[in-house]
């Protein structure tokens, strides 16, 4: 006779914890739980010999001990009466319970009327009925056909629920409602369970179910063995199993519920060795099945579903995330914890910025508790996956991308998934003045030294030297090949020297003169730019041979005279300076670069022999304008014309003045 363990069975993640729990609860104050802790009355007689009792009701309980939330939570109400009455409450609610709690509030706070796929009278049921105003619970189709119309619904289920039987509920709700939200909230390590126990179901001639008769897992687990035609008995433990269901059995397969301890499963597992070998014994030399199996082979079946080995990198599905750890179901009986310093290779303030609940990660085993629990690190993992790519860009030659993140004696450290090393003579193709300033850019590295054993200093060594001179190198050649005289460009002012500034022009730097900023006569160039302004050139002349570029800023300017032909016009009296005295007359300047001649003629009206007579240089003077010529850049003023209009406005205002007067008399 061939016995076989079901690849997934016994304790789940969620009842491990419970027990965990309620046992580092355990004190000489006593520790209770409300209710069975879980749905096993061995684990529950087992525990309470260690001192974890459970009671009904808080009234029997004093200030300060401790009462433990089943697996199966609670209602919020209950867990505030126990922390009113002054007890010290451990909640060991299963993470996949706690979701379905928060889903049934939030979907009740948005309006929407809660369905629950369930036993009405399983505590699991009874607790998530307490998160919302009200709620409907279903157990089948049929049930759900008689609910009455609303606007919209959301569902969820009992963890221990079958998927199929579930989704055919959820069938008979859509006629129910305008809007139907569903959530698969049945727990994975359930639907692996019966999914184990239906393969083996289809392989054996006998199949036996360890588990609770109040369980409602290990029920479902009977009713889907019996679906696929096999023989099925529901046994509490090894006292329960009777020989004559093994006589005319060539194949026997065992599967537990998820409150069903290791302990009982190997006492089961050990009575069935001793059946096979009786049952060998009976059978004639030559007859003997092939395929025996040993109680050492099945314990060690069982224990390869329990406990990854330490070192092993397994994937796993997170089933929750608080702040400082998050837990993973990383499969069979096996649960995991990885704490907030092993998730990530950066510094985060908590857990929820990296995962979610329902993400599948690799995580590496560190060590493992004798109750199962086992120490994950996410980190571990990354950092291994990001030394075997920087491994793969060192040896390719391959730039890598990271961020500057902090400064230190001798260069720079970057973040290229692992922090490297930049040393100061790397950073640039030349000296870097301030190295701080490169803090929090993000760029491109060469990696120049690798080696992942190193156990002091840096393992990674970058550079962006080759880089820089690389990059530099192409925006010279694009730039060589685009430029022409004529044209206008941006730059950037990078240097400010005496006779002019050097302007990078996008991988090239073109000398803008110090006569070529301004139409007017600048002392220096700091009076006019500052290092870092963007400006536009006119690119004036090029020496492809000795790689110059001369530049003009006042090419693209308008001349003082463009200026002046905008502003003044024939007629017009204005405010000028008088800069220069010569025979025939006086020039006048109106605006920087911008003079007029007044004619000896113009200066009264009277004959004046010398124009110094009437003014002399610095003088501010009235003119008029009588004459422009654009094409001679000329100006034609006069002093004369500009005061006899001065006079006749004074004669204008006095008559206006004096007409003013009459007609008040």
């Amino acid at each position: 006779m061939h016995t076989q363990l079901a690849s997934h069975a016994g304790f789940c993640a969620g009842v491990k914890r419970a027990v965990k729990l309620a046992q580092e609860a355990s004190s000489a104050e006593g520790c209770y739980t409300l209710g069975p802790l879980v749905h096993n009355q061995a684990v529950v007689e087992n525990l309470s010999q260690q001192g974890i009792i459970p009671v009904d009701s808080f009234e029997q309980l004093k200030p300060g001990q401790t009462i433990v939330i089943r697996s199966h939570g609670s209602s919020p109400d209950i867990i505030s009466q126990a922390e009113r009455q002054g007890l010290v409450v451990k909640d060991a609610t299963c993470p996949r319970v706690s979701r379905i709690q928060q889903l049934t509030a939030e979907m009740d706070k948005q309006g929407y009327s809660v369905v629950i796929f369930g036993d009405e009278k399983h505590p699991e049921v009874q607790g998530i009925l307490g998160w919302c105003k009200s709620a409907q619970v279903v157990k089948d189709g049929h049930e759900a056909e008689k609910l009455p119309h609303v606007n919209k619904v959301a569902v969820v289920s009992q963890t221990t629920k079958e998927a199929r039987d579930y989704y055919q509920m959820v069938q008979s709700l859509l006629t129910r409602a305008n809007e139907v939200r569903v959530f698969n909230t049945i727990c994975s390590a359930t639907a692996k369970r019966i999914k184990a126990a239906r393969e083996l179901s289809g392989r054996v001639d006998l199949m036996l179910v360890i588990g609770d008769p109040h369980s409602s897992n290990t029920a479902t687990l009977v009713q889907e063995c019996l679906n696929t035609g096999v023989n099925t008995y529901r046994i509490e433990d090894a006292s329960e199993l009777k020989p004559e269901w093994f006589s005319k059995s060539k194949a026997v397969g065992i599967t537990a519920g998820a409150s069903t301890p290791d302990w009982i499963i190997k006492e089961v597992m050990s009575r069935m060795t001793g059946y096979e070998e009786e049952k060998d014994v009976q059978i004639q030399a030559g007859e003997k099945p092939g395929n025996e199996e040993s109680f050492a082979k099945l314990e060690a079946e069982m224990a390869g579903l329990a406990t990854p080995s330490r070192g092993e990198v397994i994937k796993g599905t997170v089933v929750q995330v608080l702040d400082d750890e998050v837990m993973v179901d990383v499969g069979g009986k096996s649960e995991g914890v990885i704490p907030l310093r092993e998730m990530s290779l950066k510094d985060v303030g908590s857990a929820r910025e990296l995962v979610q609940v329902g993400d599948e990660i690799e995580v590496l085993v560190l060590k493992w508790d004798d109750d199962g629990t086992i120490l994950l690190s996410k980190k571990k993992v990354d950092f291994k996956k990001t030394l075997d790519e920087l491994e793969v860009a060192f040896n390719e030659k391959r730039p890598v991308e990271g961020t500057v993140v902090e400064s230190v004696k001798g260069g720079l450290l970057a973040d290229v998934g692992v922090v490297g090393f930049l040393p100061a003579s790397h950073v640039d193709d030349g000296y870097v003045k301030n190295l701080d300033d490169y803090i929090g850019q993000t760029m491109l590295f060469n990696i120049i030294e690798f080696n992942r054993n190193k156990r002091r200093g840096s393992q990674v060594v970058l550079s962006r030297r080759e880089l820089v001179l690389e990059e530099k190198n192409r925006q010279k050649a694009e730039f060589w090949q685009s430029i022409a005289e004529g044209q206008t460009r941006s730059g950037k002012v990078k240097r400010i020297v005496d006779y002019g500034a050097f302007i990078d022009l996008g991988g090239y730097e073109g000398l803008l003169h110090v006569s070529e900023l301004d139409h007017r006569r600048v002392e220096h160039p700091a009076d006019i730019l500052s290092e870092g302004d963007e400006i536009e050139v006119y690119i004036l002349g090029l020496d492809r041979e000795k790689e110059r570029v001369s530049l003009s800023r006042k090419k693209l300017l308008k001349s003082p005279w463009e200026l002046a032909l905008e502003k003044y016009h024939q007629n017009d009296i204005v405010e000028g300076t008088v800069v220069r005295i010569a025979p025939f007359g006086a020039f006048v300047e109106l605006d920087p670069g911008v003079d007029g001649l007044v004619h000896i003629s113009q200066l009264a009206d009277y004959r004046v022999e010398k124009p110094e007579d009437v003014v002399k240089a610095g003088d501010q003077v009235m003119v008029k304008i009588i004459s422009i010529d654009p094409n001679e850049k000329r100006i034609g003023l006069s002093v004369k014309e500009a005061r006899n209009a001065a006079d006749q406005a004074d004669v204008e205002q006095y008559l206006e003045s004096q007409s003013a007067d009459q007609d008040n008399e």
